[in-house]
């Protein structure tokens, strides 16, 4: 299990293999997010070949940096990988409805990668 607490400038991120859960919500600024996300990569990368169950990786970023854009990048990227040798992994990536930019960032992800993508908008 992998699980940080939100802070002002980092996400929630919540990660269990045994338990099939895969969550990251709230804010992603922070000046040394690379240091915040070579923890979460370590993970996927070192534990995701035990998963044995279907996995929605759900994403609630409503704020982020170009780096935090590179980590999603890089794990999309490992998702991809993983489901091509057999693993079952679906990305679920929720936006506002009045942020165009999310939206956008949404689709143009699910257009780089050849994963299972959801986009769920969420409304007030």
């Amino acid at each position: 299990m992998f699980k940080t607490e939100a802070t002002k400038t980092t996400p929630l991120v919540n990660i269990s293999v045994k338990d099939c859960i895969f969550e990251i919500k709230g804010f992603s600024f922070a000046n040394d997010s690379d240091s915040f996300f070579e923890p979460v990569m370590k993970y996927i990368n070192e534990r995701f070949s035990e998963l044995e169950c279907e996995l929605n990786c759900e994403f609630y970023l409503s704020v982020f940096n170009s780096v935090t854009y590179k980590y999603i990048l890089n794990m999309m990227a490992r998702f991809m990988e993983y489901n091509k040798n057999g693993k079952n992994i679906k990305v679920i990536w929720y936006f506002d409805s009045d942020d165009e930019d999310n939206r956008e960032n949404a689709e143009d992800i699910s257009e780089l990668f050849n994963i299972p993508f959801e986009m769920k908008e969420i409304t007030d």
